[in-house]
């Protein structure tokens, strides 16, 4: 059964993204899962490495079917942790 992103939240100290999500048939029931970022990532890899390592490492709540890359990789919270 997929998940179905329906929103991104976002916590900048310590940073990590929650992902806000539910099932195809259970279009009510709301779940939420956090991904923290590592330190060494954030200041080691290029915004494509890490968007790339997120659809690799969590790819069953980063369905690109309903979330789009240049979604996560333009998004103002990837681009405000390399600022």
């Amino acid at each position: 059964m997929p998940s179905i992103p329906v929103q991104v939240l976002l916590k900048y100290n310590p940073p990590k993204v929650t992902i806000v999500y539910h099932f195809e048939n259970k279009v009510n029931d709301q779940y939420y899962h956090d991904i923290p970022f590592d330190k060494n990532m954030l200041e080691n890899e290029t915004v494509e490495d890490i968007v790339s390592h997120l659809y690799m490492s969590e790819a069953y709540y980063f369905n690109p079917k309903f979330l789009k890359r240049h979604q996560v990789s333009t998004h103002k919270f990837i681009n405000l942790i390399f600022a």
